[in-house]
């Protein structure tokens, strides 16, 4: 109350139209302040007058510079008063000086009553203490031209954002921004390299830590050392060549104007290119009953300890499994013991195909890569037609939904493919054919081939398990000799050719 320089009141409420321009004396100081008019003024709010403090509080702050008020700070670094207060006040704590001015009030009868109400007290996350908001100097960067560069490759499509609809949250955060606080006074993080007057006892100014992130796309690659010409040039300069710009960013709605609208006209500025070519906006899971996860609130889930008791693939694909369109999905456990018995199923019917495998001279990877090389294979059965067929028709529809970041329906098709087509109809279908000695090798091969490509698909939801399996199937490389397949180097399943379908 001591730093008041207005009494405001919202332009609507007609019990104090009168008094608008008119000024008041403030109690306990003296100090002659107008009365003004601000929208944010809540008329049912208390009495509807407000008293506005624009060097102790934000939203005060904003009606003063609406309203040219004058900005007087009554606390200082160390949570005292300053000697722009009344003599009775200065030197006191902020606790102690706001007990004095509620018994000053009391007895010079200005003060009514006294009501409680519940309002938003900023405390410090580290040390539980109310924060005490005060203007000091710091460190801005100025937005106006940044934002254009934002929007400007945006609209012409150079980035684009999936779904689409998200480029309204970022179009409508760049064209009301405002130029953005960069420094923080804290013990540690990236410091500014540029000195300012500090008074003794503070930090040196270290960055926000959204600026530094959004350096990420090309510092992570060298930057600036390349362009300072510092030791490991050459191998920085491959690594930002080569990676800069990157192709896809998948990240939370939450921090589309945090980090990736920073990171855009961070990239454009420092490097003159786009930082990546794509922004996917994952769903975001929710708890049960559609809330967000809290961990306060005890409503938090530890992938964790999901993965101790399903198995990581289980966890990522019972996920991954339930996102079919929109935004949000709620979380069901029983989605993660699905995808745990999906693996079982994988690993059985893996075994198998192994127990069935045909011999190595016929097992090299160029016989199994593509549809292709089945065209030229006699003898397939109308079963070995239909589940190559079934195949075919799941690797075309999968790579469509991927190019579309359909991830939900990709899982779906997969497992009904797996589970059903190959699993269910063409394994008990082969069991009989594996009898038939002039159908053995052909089965064998299909069954090797499916598995394998079935593999290549189920990678990216259900990496460890399909690796390990892929780590014991007999493919080799093309040329091998009978006599020096043991020594012959496998490579991952990670870098396989991906499928296509014929």
């Amino acid at each position: 109350m001591l730093g008041d320089t207005a009494v405001a009141v919202n332009p609507k409420d007609k019990r104090y139209k009168n008094l608008i321009g008119q000024k008041v004396i403030l109690p306990l100081v003296g100090r002659e302040i107008p009365i003004i008019v601000d929208r944010l003024i809540d008329p049912k709010f208390g009495t509807g007058a407000v008293k506005i403090t624009p060097a102790h509080d934000l939203t005060d702050y904003e009606i003063g510079l609406r309203n040219n008020l004058k900005i007087i700070q009554v606390i200082d670094e160390n949570e005292k008063m300053t000697d722009k207060v009344p003599n009775s006040y200065r030197r006191l704590s902020v606790l102690e000086a706001r007990e004095k001015v509620i018994a000053d009030l009391k007895n010079q009868n200005f003060l009514e009553r006294i009501e409680d109400y519940l309002h938003e007290v900023p405390y410090c996350y580290r040390c539980q203490t109310k924060i005490e908001q005060i203007p000091s100097w710091q460190w801005f960067l100025k937005m106006s031209n940044l934002a254009k560069i934002a929007i400007k490759v945006v609209k012409e499509g150079k980035i684009k954002f999936i779904p689409k609809n998200f480029e309204k949250i970022y179009f409508d955060w760049l064209k009301n921004i405002r130029d953005w606080c960069i420094s923080r006074q804290l013990w540690w993080g990236h410091k500014i390299p540029l000195k300012r007057p500090t008074k003794s006892g503070y930090p040196e100014d270290v960055l926000d830590t959204w600026f530094s992130s959004a350096l990420w796309p090309f510092a992570t690659l060298g930057w600036p050392r390349l362009r300072q010409g510092f030791g490991g040039q050459a191998k920085r300069k491959n690594d930002l060549s080569r990676f800069y710009p990157t192709d896809i960013l998948c990240t939370d709605r939450g921090i589309i104007n945090l980090w990736v609208a920073r990171m855009i006209f961070s990239g454009m500025e420092f490097m003159k290119k786009i930082p990546f070519r794509t922004v996917y906006i994952h769903p975001t899971v929710l708890t049960r009953e559609g809330k967000r996860m809290s961990k306060s609130l005890g409503t938090g889930i530890d992938p964790l300890n999901l993965i101790k008791k399903y198995g990581a693939d289980a966890t990522r694909f019972g996920i991954a499994y339930q996102v079919m369109g929109g935004q949000d999905i709620k979380f069901v456990e029983d989605n993660i013991l699905m995808g745990k018995k999906f693996c079982n199923k994988i690993w059985n019917a893996s075994r198998f195909v192994l127990i069935n495998k045909p011999p190595r001279i016929y097992t090299n990877i160029g016989s199994l890569r593509s549809h292709h090389e089945f065209t030229r294979i006699k003898n397939l059965t109308s079963a070995d037609k239909k589940i190559l067929k079934a195949l075919n028709k799941t690797i075309k529809s999968v790579n469509q939904d991927l190019e579309k970041f359909q991830f939900g329906q990709v899982t779906h098709k997969l497992y009904d493919f797996f589970w059903h087509d190959f699993c269910d109809v063409y394994i008990e279908k082969s069991k009989q054919q594996l009898i038939t000695f002039n159908s053995q090798l052909t089965t064998r091969k299909v069954l090797l081939y499916v598995l394998l490509t079935s593999l290549k698909l189920l990678h990216p939801f259900i990496p460890f398990i399909t690796e390990e399996i892929y780590q014991k199937l007999p493919v080799y490389p093309p040329k091998f000799s009978k006599e020096k397949f043991r020594r012959v180097k496998k490579k991952c399943l990670m870098v396989e050719e991906w499928p296509n379908a014929s």
